[in-house]
């Protein structure tokens, strides 16, 4: 067979093609368009050019000299394409059997109409071909090789943003529609649909007429082969026009309900209602008022006018052979517009983490990404050498659940860790209720100054809150190493050295004790405190309100989990304006006001009562803390590693003051490795809430904030270091290497169970716990003095342990238990009742206040599942006129205006939506 006989049919006898180029203010392109179309290996066999608005700038006179006048007609201002490709049509000199629709800002492959008119002509029922789209001015990325587009009316391609052209879709399909630009449609279609919708003058007219031929029993499709470069001036708003608020959005949903039959013409009606009201919220919440004005503009603009939609269905049907069902396959699945939604949440979140970046564009993102790896391209090397943090977080996973075994039930308690409750709606309960019995007796207290963050960050936990805080602990290591490294690019460009600093950061969170004795607290303060420093940093050198809200937000996270990180944060940014010279900017302090405004009153106390500063989330309990254990970065108390593997940090940055070049960052970082120091030596001398007699109040957040500071300096001497010569950089990074290795094997080897646990033991017999009894647990004997506590149930769940009655009830109940044990009668036994005491456990029956207790009456003996402990039941009904305490019936208004503040800071936080801006000023 010879080259001539391969060759399509059409070429013997070229069908009439008039090519229609419509131009609105195109100057800037046209002559790079002109010239591309003079040099078509095959010429359409007339030219018609159309110039809307002919007086906005002179594309009339460079079309009238490429053309010729008789070629050229104008339209006024405001035209519409499918308007002008009409006018240009009316005006051709004879009938045309394709039509060829152009844009002035389109160059044209010189071969693309014949690549065109060889698929169009290949089966009787192509109706319209397109070419394959590539971006001008990168002429290599890829715009689009047909369109479509999903039930919520977003255009869809099906490319990756910014996919470069490797030939990867290079093959002719079946498609739903093609782009205007270059559009090849049979004259005979076009006359029997009536051409592009004149109800769409700019934007998804390709689509609606894709979807009409589709309907009609025709098909559409793709030519690879022709190629066109596309500017995209009027989407990109690179064109001088005015747009219209909302103009594409209604344009989407125009065209979906206009073409969608029956049940689902009904069904997208309230989707798009109820869709863009979401989009509106979601629109005021990224702070985008002009898309949130759009929306409402295209919801107006659709409905108000059922006429015009019920006119366009009459067209529509009138021309439709073929059942919407049988044309399915050319649109997209129905989970895609919920992927890009969670693409933009990603992104979103993205953008709060490492605020440097805060432009989001709702692409689709890849797991590399929240790594925030550092990829190097050499397609010769292993995975794991061309993702070196990838490969070091995913090995601190895995070292992580190691470290873990005995705790893999997905839950965690511990002395100070009270377990989870059964469900995320008893932490809503706890917000709520105006009356919190869970700690043991009633009390009106305000709910602890965390569990907003609990409950709305538990809700993917629903039914199983206890997943948190095991994410937490068992997680804490990788996720404080990652927040790390991604302060520590802002910080260095030493790769190694920031990869060696990340580790020993996360795995001082394990050091200090924090994990294995279930200080949620500190472990949340340590994971976000590189955030911080992030947001606080980039506010000082280029302050705006967005990130001031981000300041107030991790600072009111890290605040309400462990206070005392308040007061480091505070003394550290002082001491870094003092040592800057600084005035602090406004919206600094606008972020600190606000992180202490949306804390709670429960919060606020502690300006009443320092001491409570070093209470943080769970239970008070304190620990013995040494002056050594301080220095060495650590809590004291079970759990903690050797103080001396911190010592060659300490070294590190007391060297790093040494090099001139980087010690004013240097010291900047000593400023706040003192500051926690010094709150950590100041919580030594704070007696503990709750725990062994004379021991101190918690300080592992302040000390593991000063090595952290003096890693952090000796990173920022990093490059002045390897200038130093080979021996020295090699012995210093040698020192740098003892913390995380020999902590890293400490915290494998020892793993972070004890005095964590998977399940807490109840403080009672576990009957009553079962039977939500509220005991009272009397303990020690007379002559020593008798300690006493209330449990309701197992105890209270996290959360609760905050919930207490006043001191002056407390008072009340003691003197009623002191008078029950030295001289019991009926008359305290009636006022237990009526506290709500439902029985009595004594540890150890062998004391002198078992045998008093036990002469009570109104006490009925009961068993017990413990040697050696006695437990009566009681058995008096409380009073008519029993005191249950309770707060004010606005307590629930009150914590919903809370819960408003926490919501309108993190909205505040969320950086804005990136948008083209680029329209010229008219």
């Amino acid at each position: 067979m010879d080259e001539e006989e391969q060759l399509p049919a059409w070429r013997s006898s070229p069908p009439r093609v008039v090519a229609v180029l419509v131009s609105r203010g195109g100057e800037r392109w046209l002559p790079q368009t002109l010239a591309s179309l003079a040099q078509l290996k095959h010429l359409p066999a007339e030219w018609v050019a159309v110039d809307v608005a002919p007086h906005e700038d002179a594309s009339g006179t460079l079309l009238r000299d490429a053309l010729g006048e008789a070629h050229v007609v104008d339209a006024p201002a405001g035209t519409g394409f499918g308007d002008a490709v009409r006018r240009g049509l009316d005006h051709a000199s004879g009938p045309a059997e394709w039509i060829w629709l152009l844009h002035d800002d389109a160059i044209v492959d010189p071969g693309a109409l014949t690549a065109l008119l060889d698929e169009a002509t290949s089966a009787e029922d192509i109706a319209v071909v397109g070419p394959k789209i590539r971006e001008w001015p990168s002429l290599q990325r890829l715009l689009e090789v047909g369109r479509t587009i999903t039930g919520t009316g977003r255009l869809e391609t099906g490319l990756e943003p910014g996919e470069p052209d490797a030939g990867q879709h290079d093959w002719p399909r079946d498609v739903l529609a093609v782009n205007t630009a270059g559009m090849l449609v049979r004259a005979d279609v076009w006359e029997r649909l009536g051409g592009l919708d004149p109800a769409l003058p700019l934007f998804f007219d390709d689509v609606d007429f894709g979807w009409r031929v589709a309907r009609a029993g025709l098909r559409t499709r793709t030519a690879p082969a022709a190629v066109i470069f596309h500017a995209e001036a009027s989407a990109r708003r690179t064109r001088r026009r005015r747009a219209v608020p909302g103009e594409q959005r209604r344009a989407a949903v125009y065209t979906v309900l206009a073409n969608e039959t029956g049940f689902r013409f009904w069904w997208q009606s309230v989707r798009f209602v109820i869709g863009s009201l979401l989009r509106m919220i979601a629109d005021l919440v990224f702070k985008d008022t002009r898309g949130a004005r759009g929306e409402a503009a295209a919801l107006r603009s659709v409905f108000a006018a059922p006429r015009r939609m019920r006119g366009a269905r009459r067209d529509r049907a009138a021309t439709a052979t073929v059942a919407r069902r049988d044309i399915r396959h050319l649109f997209p699945s129905a989970w895609l517009p919920y992927q890009h939604g969670w693409d933009v949440m990603v992104e979103s979140v993205q953008a709060m983490v490492r605020p440097e970046a805060v432009q989001t564009l709702g692409r689709r993102s890849s797991s590399l990404d929240l790594l925030d790896e550092e990829i190097v391209v050499e397609d010769t090397d292993r995975w794991y050498r061309r993702y070196p943090w990838a490969t070091t977080l995913l090995v601190l996973v895995l070292l992580a659940l190691v470290a873990a075994r005995g705790l893999w039930t997905g839950s965690v308690a511990s002395p100070v860790l009270p377990a989870s409750p059964d469900t995320v709606g008893d932490w809503w309960r706890d917000l709520m209720a105006r009356t919190i019995d869970g700690a043991g007796l009633p009390g009106s207290s305000w709910p602890a100054a965390y569990l907003p963050v609990m409950a709305v960050v538990g809700l993917p936990f629903a039914f199983a809150p206890g997943l948190l805080p095991w994410v937490i602990l068992v997680l804490a290591v990788p996720l404080a190493a990652m927040t790390a490294h991604r302060f520590g690019r802002l910080i260095t460009d030493h790769r190694v050295a920031r990869m060696i600093w990340a580790v020993s950061y996360g795995l001082l969170v394990a050091g200090t004790g924090a994990v294995a004795q279930g200080r949620l607290g500190t472990v949340v303060a340590l994971v976000l405190a590189p955030l911080l420093a992030n947001v606080v940093t980039h506010t000082l050198v280029t302050p705006s309100w967005t990130r001031a809200a981000q300041v107030g937000l991790w600072l009111a996270v890290i605040s309400v989990f462990a206070p005392a990180g308040f007061l480091v944060a505070i003394v550290a940014i002082a001491g870094l304006l003092i040592i800057a010279r600084l005035r602090p900017p406004r919206e600094l302090v606008a972020g600190v006001v606000a992180a202490a405004l949306v804390a709670g009153p429960s919060w606020w106390a502690r300006f009443l009562h320092p001491s409570l500063w070093w209470w943080e989330a769970g239970v008070p309990r304190g620990v013995d803390t040494t002056a050594l254990d301080i220095l060495g970065g650590l809590g004291g108390g079970p759990g903690t590693t050797l103080p001396w593997l911190s010592f060659g940090v300490l070294v590190l940055g007391v060297l790093a003051l040494v090099p001139r070049a980087s010690r004013y960052e240097v010291t900047v970082s000593w400023v706040v490795a003192l500051s926690g120091l010094v709150i950590a030596a100041i919580g030594m001398f704070v007696p503990a809430v709750a725990g062994p007699p004379g021991s101190s109040a918690w300080s592992g957040l302040g000390s593991a904030i000063w090595i952290a500071g003096l890693g952090t300096a000796a990173l920022l001497a990093a490059g002045e270091a390897a200038r130093a010569g080979r021996r020295i950089a090699v012995g210093l990074t040698v020192l740098a290497l003892v913390f995380p290795i020999g902590v890293g094997a400490w915290w494998v080897v020892r793993g972070i169970e004890g005095p964590l646990v998977s399940t807490a033991e109840p403080t009672v017999p576990a009957y009553l716990a079962d039977q939500d009894l509220r005991t009272l647990v009397v303990s020690g004997d007379i002559e020593d003095g008798v300690a006493i506590d209330v449990v309701h149930g197992p105890g209270p769940h996290l959360g609760q342990e905050t919930a207490r009655p006043t001191p002056e009830d407390r008072d009340d109940f003691a003197a009623v238990v002191a008078r029950l044990v030295a001289e019991p009668s009926a008359s305290p036994v009636q006022e237990l009742a009526d506290a709500g005491v439902e029985a009595i456990y004594l540890p150890d029956a062998s004391t002198d206040a078992a045998v008093r207790i036990s002469a009570a009456p109104g006490l009925a003996p009961a068993g017990s599942d413990r040697p050696g402990s006695r437990v009566w039941t009681v058995e008096v009904e409380p009073s008519d006129d029993a005191h249950v305490p309770e707060a004010s019936a606005a307590r629930p208004v009150l914590v919903g205006i809370w819960l408003v503040g926490w919501g309108a800071l993190v909205i505040g936080a969320i950086p804005g939506r990136g948008r083209v801006e680029q329209e010229e000023e008219l």
